[in-house]
């Protein structure tokens, strides 16, 4: 019996050794940009890398990794990278706001996997699209402009989302408080006003040359809604029909009498009832929450962030 029971404990410890075996250990320093396997990324992708990480750290709080692999060992990606934002620790712990991009290229998978603090926001269906912008390159093997690709396109889009612009050149970072499309709505802004200054225009002109009427002016300003007087014009609301006080008796000795009742009941019951659950094959466990200053391009450090499998992949 006993050697039943060893046997059966050897087990389970081998099937959950092999589930963590895909996943590396927790760096001794924290980086923008890992490439575990060795042969994608040089030192000016890195670079690269870090200066968007930076930025969309710097702006908004949020704290994203690229993260470059042979392959999976059979994990699934999305559970990968759940594992890495748990068990390193990527994103503050308190907001849960990690980011994980991953390149497998052995597998030919790339996934962004984000922490459940924003999976609300950098959804599931934004994650696709921005894989699917990008996904040409590593399907042509270019998987270092890829991956630098797909990883800024993250971080702007991010940066977006929480009304902030990145700008990035090879001098450093700027953010800007402003959205994006910031000329374009400005743009836009002046067109209506134009628009607006030529309408009074035309209508203080149609208006001279009119007699009667209130003119489009007072359409404009909606004086027409407070004009007492346009109640029962045209367009109006009709006249109130005259109301009749009088007594009638009919000299037969007919009597009418009716009654009229009517009822009604309506009923309408709904329940709408949703559940989902999200399970990664990893622990769950937070090992974040030290401070390692060795990170590139100004130091950093792993805030404790955890995932519950949010965000998207691909095959290429």
């Amino acid at each position: 019996m006993k050697k039943k029971i060893t046997l059966v404990f050897c087990l389970l410890l081998l099937l959950a050794c092999t589930a963590f075996a895909a996943v590396p250990g927790k760096p001794s320093s924290f980086a923008y940009a890992y490439d575990l396997d060795g042969s994608v990324l040089d030192s000016g992708d890195m670079e690269t890398i870090a200066r968007y990480g930076e930025a969309l750290k710097e702006a908004t709080g949020v704290q994203a990794v690229a993260v470059v692999t042979t392959f999976l060992d059979g994990m699934d990606p999305a559970d990968y990278c759940a594992d890495l934002i748990n068990q390193w620790g990527i994103g503050d712990k308190s907001r849960d706001d990690g980011i994980v991009v991953l390149l497998a290229r052995g597998d030919r998978k790339i996934q962004i996997g984000t922490g459940k603090g924003i999976d609300r926001t950098l959804t599931a269906a934004i994650c696709g699209n921005l894989i699917d912008q990008n996904i040409d390159y590593f399907a042509d093997g270019k998987y270092a402009e890829g991956i630098v690709s797909l990883y800024s396109d993250v971080c702007k889009k991010m940066a977006s989302l929480q009304g902030k612009k990145l700008s990035v050149s090879s001098n450093g970072y700027e953010t800007d408080p402003g959205y994006e499309n910031d000329s374009d709505e400005g743009g836009i802004g002046m067109s209506l006003l134009g628009i607006l200054f030529i309408y009074i225009i035309v209508c203080a002109v149609y208006n001279t040359t009119r007699r009667g009427g209130s003119g489009c002016l007072n359409f404009l300003f909606l004086s027409w809604l407070f004009n007492r007087n346009n109640r029962g014009g045209r367009g109006g609301r009709p006249p109130r029909p005259p109301r009749s006080f009088g007594g009638g008796r009919s000299s037969g000795g007919g009597r009418s009498s009716g009654s009229g009742r009517s009822s009604g009941s309506g009923r309408s019951s709904g329940s709408s009832r949703s559940s989902g659950s999200s399970r990664s094959s990893g622990s769950g466990r937070s090992f974040g929450g030290g401070s390692f200053g060795g990170g590139s391009f100004g130091g950093g450090s792993f805030g404790g962030g955890s995932s519950r499998g949010g965000g998207a992949g691909r095959s290429f």
